[in-house]
């Protein structure tokens, strides 16, 4: 029944299955609007990627077949890239409440975008890895702390009467840090494709690339969840 099946999309179901399992068992993920004002619980993102990534593993699991020539044997990098794939999802799982929503996310991001990009990791492209997870990581926080600031200067100043409630309000200090990273996407993309091309470097190309992918994605999720719908993320490291 499963000779052919993808492993990827194998590996994704039990992984989705055993993520959905851990979250259920971890608690936190009750609606508890009524008693602190609108806040969802801090379990409820993760509870809510569980069950899309449970049903997104599902479809794939059945559309996404193996071709004639795809039966044969996998070759040693596309084993090495399951193998390091499977291992970044499981420890995002572990680590993402210690460490923290925004810094488990970018990481792992980052490193999946290269990878896959890449195709094929050998030893010249751990360090455009490292330095890839640095400045994903130096970003993120950068973008996260000015986003911040403006957040609750601005909550603040409404709350006052300083400034119109309308520009106090969090739908409009969630668009204004939108604003900010999407200055920041542009101005990124325009530096490093002159400094880095596509026809130059592949690895450098892939690393930056795979940076402002990371940077932005993490960025416009705790956005979203976090700013508009008052979603509890967790902020590990991350105490400010």
């Amino acid at each position: 029944m499963l000779k052919d099946k993808k492993p990827v999309p194998i590996a994704f179901f039990i992984l989705s299955g055993l993520y959905f399992v851990y979250v259920i068992a971890s608690g936190s993920s009750r609606m508890i609007g009524d008693e602190v004002g609108g806040d969802p619980g801090g379990m409820i993102l993760p509870l809510v990627f569980s069950i899309f990534m449970f049903i997104a593993s599902v479809y794939l699991l059945i559309t996404d077949k193996r071709t004639e020539k795809e039966r044969e044997a996998m070759s040693k990098s596309e084993k090495r890239l399951f193998v390091l794939t499977l291992a970044l999802s499981i420890a995002y799982i572990l680590c993402i409440r210690r460490a923290g929503f925004i810094p488990c996310t970018v990481l792992l991001l980052f490193c999946l975008c290269f990878v896959n990009q890449q195709g094929n990791i050998d030893k010249k492209d751990w360090k455009f890895l490292t330095s890839g997870c640095v400045a994903s990581l130096v970003n993120v926080l950068l973008l996260y702390t000015l986003g911040r600031f403006v957040t609750r200067n601005l909550l603040s100043a409404g709350r006052k009467g300083i400034v119109p409630l309308w520009i106090g309000s969090p739908a409009f200090t969630a668009s204004l840090t939108l604003v900010i990273t999407t200055v920041w996407i542009v101005a990124a993309v325009k530096f490093c494709r002159k400094k880095w091309p596509a026809n130059g470097d592949k690895s450098a190309y892939h690393t930056w690339l795979s940076v402002v992918i990371a940077t932005a994605s993490t960025e416009i999720i705790y956005l979203v969840f976090k700013q508009l719908f008052l979603v509890e993320l967790v902020k590990g490291f991350i105490f400010w």
